[in-house]
C-alpha cells in the first residue's frame, strides 16, 4: 500500500465511500436510523442481563459522577462497533470488487478504505448521538469529542491495518470470513464493555481486559466519555504503537499478495 498512490487517486476513495454511504442502507424503510438501533438495541438487552439478571451495580464515573450501566454500555461498544463492523465488512470487499479488478487497474486497497471511512463517519454520527444523551442524563461536556476524535482516528488506523490483512488473505482462505464472526464475539466479550475492570475477582481477567488492543481503546472510550478523564500517556502510546504496527503489517501483507487477485478471484 503507498500513500502516494492513495492520495493520487483520492477522487477514486471518495467515489467508493460516497457509494458505500449511499447503498449500505438503500431499499430499508428506516435507513441510517438502523446505525443507532442496533446498538441501542443491544443496550436494552444487555442493560436487563447486567442490572436485573445479575443484580450488578453501574460504575461511578471519576470525575463526572455518572452511575449510569446504559451510558456505560453505549461508551464502551461505540468504538468496538467501529472496529468489529469495519473489519467485517472489509473482510469480503476485494472479492466483492472482483469485476472491477479485473476490468480496472486502480490501487485495491481503496476497496478497503472506503468501507473503513464509511463505518468512520457513521460512527461520529454516532458519537454526536451519544453525546447528547450524555448531556442529558450525566454531565458529558463538549470538549471531550476533540480526546475522543483523537482515539477513534487511532483506532481507525488500528482497524485499517486488520482489514487490509485479513481482506488480502480472505481472497485465498475463505474461512476468514466465517472465522471473524467468532473471534468478533470473543474480543466483545474479552473486552470490557458488559463488565467494569476492578469488579472481576481475577487479576489476570483485569489486566488482560484492560490492555488488549480493543481493551485498551474500549477503556480509553469509558475514560473519556463515562468518567470525563483523560487516558493516561502510556495508554495512548499503547494504542498509537498497536495501530502504527497492525497498519504497517496490514499493508505489507497486502502489498505481497495484491498481485495475485485477479488470477484467484
Amino acid at each position: 500500500m503507498s500513500l502516494r498512490s492513495a492520495v493520487a487517486h483520492r477522487n477514486l476513495l471518495y467515489l467508493l465511500t460516497l457509494k458505500e454511504l449511499r447503498t449500505r442502507y438503500r431499499g430499508s424503510i428506516l435507513g441510517w436510523a438502523w446505525s443507532l438501533l442496533n446498538p441501542i438495541s443491544q443496550m436494552i438487552i444487555f442493560s436487563i442481563i447486567f442490572l436485573k439478571v445479575f443484580g450488578g451495580v453501574p460504575p461511578r464515573g471519576s470525575a463526572s459522577g455518572v452511575e449510569n450501566f446504559p451510558l456505560y454500555f453505549l461508551s464502551g461498544l461505540l468504538p468496538f462497533q467501529f472496529f468489529a463492523i469495519s473489519v467485517g465488512a472489509s473482510i469480503g470487499s476485494v472479492q466483492g470488487g472482483a469485476s472491477l479488478i479485473k476490468k480496472v487497474a486502480f490501487p485495491h486497497e481503496h476497496l478497503v478504505l472506503s468501507i473503513v471511512f464509511t463505518q468512520f463517519v457513521t460512527v461520529c454520527i454516532e458519537l454526536l448521538v451519544l453525546s447528547v444523551t450524555f448531556l442529558i442524563f450525566g454531565s458529558f461536556m463538549f470538549q471531550w469529542l476533540i480526546p475522543m476524535a483523537a482515539l477513534l482516528i487511532l483506532i481507525a488506523i488500528f482497524t485499517t491495518g486488520v482489514s487490509l490483512a485479513l481482506s488480502a488473505a480472505n481472497v485465498f482462505f475463505h474461512d476468514i470470513n466465517y472465522l471473524w464472526g467468532i473471534v468478533a464475539q470473543l474480543l466483545f466479550y474479552a473486552s470490557p464493555i458488559i463488565f467494569v475492570i476492578g469488579q472481576v475477582p481475577s487479576p489476570f481477567v483485569n489486566k488482560w481486559a484492560a490492555w488488549t488492543p480493543t481493551g485498551a481503546f474500549v477503556t480509553a472510550s469509558h475514560e473519556i466519555l463515562y468518567d470525563n478523564v483523560f487516558p493516561s500517556l502510556a495508554r495512548w502510546g499503547y494504542i498509537a504503537v498497536c495501530g502504527i504496527v497492525a497498519f504497517a503489517f496490514g499493508a505489507w501483507i497486502f502489498n505481497r499478495l495484491s498481485p495475485r487477485f485477479a488470477e484467484e478471484i
